[in-house]
């Protein structure tokens, strides 16, 4: 069977797949710890925002922050998957924010 899928060009095209997800795992592992990192600073918000009696959620500070995080994209077919992306990280973020307080 190898040999069947070595000559339809299958085991080489599976090669650079392992490369691709390989890629996917150091990028992944990578956002993991910059996502605790954020994680980390958001519960010092929360605890900063409970001590003084503020609220969890500011709209406009959400509203500016998925703007830039659209302008930061390299390329525009991107914007709108890396702003919703980050609408949940800010949304899990809030409900963190809302256990400390």
């Amino acid at each position: 069977m190898e040999a069947e899928y070595l000559q339809k060009g299958f085991i080489s095209d599976m090669e650079g797949m392992k490369e691709y997800r390989a890629d996917i795992d150091r990028i992944d592992a990578s956002l993991v710890k910059l996502l605790e990192e954020r994680l980390d600073v958001v519960r010092k918000i929360g605890e900063y925002k409970a001590a003084r009696g503020l609220p969890v959620f500011d709209a406009e500070r959400e509203r500016e922050k998925l703007a830039k995080i659209r302008q930061m994209a390299d390329r525009e077919e991107n914007a709108e998957a890396l702003a919703l992306i980050f609408q949940y990280i800010m949304d899990v973020a809030k409900e963190a924010e809302h256990r400390i307080g």
